[in-house]
């Protein structure tokens, strides 16, 4: 086609180039997609008054923060994130998790909020056998800083019909000084108590005696908390 040597000897020059308010054309990768590029201030994405949706791929959605990490900052009416019939599942880095809140406070409302967690229990069993001091002994001491709650349950199991055993619940905040807090409770042959604590300190351990010194008394003292 004479007089138009654009097509004939370059036919590139004939594509047509979009270019924003800047007159700086668009910027795209090797296949073609649009480059986005946040500035150096962070990337902010102003959703419209009718909110905003983000419906992921069916093989779900995946954002991978930068290595000094993805702020993410909610407007001062609040973030809502809305997730799909099957519910929303996110998957910590290897690292952890960490949400920081602000300085405000945290605040998840929800009204059906499942947390699933496992619980954590111990059992632990001493045995006392023929104890006859009237003075008494402790039993080993437990630092039940960890556990939410914990009791000491304690059983007579004494052969003789007349071997009585007192117990009673000590507490303790250094394993040394010790407050005689629950009990005594006297405990017949074949019996069974416990003893709880109703203040909590770090420290708490069972004090045992036999009622008559010529009547030896066998115990078994459980230990039993959890998380």
């Amino acid at each position: 086609m004479p007089n138009f040597k654009i097509f004939q000897d370059n036919a590139d020059q004939a594509r047509v180039k979009i270019f924003g308010s800047q007159n700086v054309a668009l910027n795209t990768d090797s296949s073609g997609r649009a480059v986005v590029t946040a500035p150096a201030e962070g990337l902010a994405i102003t959703p419209p008054s009718g909110g905003l949706s983000i419906t992921p791929p069916t093989g779900g959605l995946s954002i991978t923060p930068p290595t000094n990490g993805l702020t993410v900052t909610a407007p001062a009416e609040g973030l809502s994130i809305t997730p799909p019939s099957g519910g929303l599942s996110i998957t910590p880095p290897s690292g952890g998790l960490s949400i920081t809140p602000p300085s405000s406070g945290l605040l998840i409302t929800s009204p059906g909020l499942a947390v699933e967690s496992t619980l954590a229990t111990t059992e632990v069993q001493s045995t006392v056998a023929n104890f006859s001091s009237t003075a008494g002994a402790p039993d080993t001491a437990y630092n039940i800083m960890e556990w939410k709650t914990y009791t000491f349950g304690v059983v007579n199991n004494s052969l003789a019909a007349n071997a009585q055993a007192t117990v009673k619940l000590q507490i303790s905040p250094d394993a040394t000084n010790w407050i005689d807090h629950a009990g005594p409770v006297t405990l017949n042959q074949g019996a069974v108590d416990a003893v709880v604590a109703s203040i909590f300190l770090k420290y708490a351990r069972v004090y045992y005696a036999a009622v008559n010194s010529n009547s030896a008394v066998t115990l078994n003292i459980f230990f039993q908390a959890q998380t």
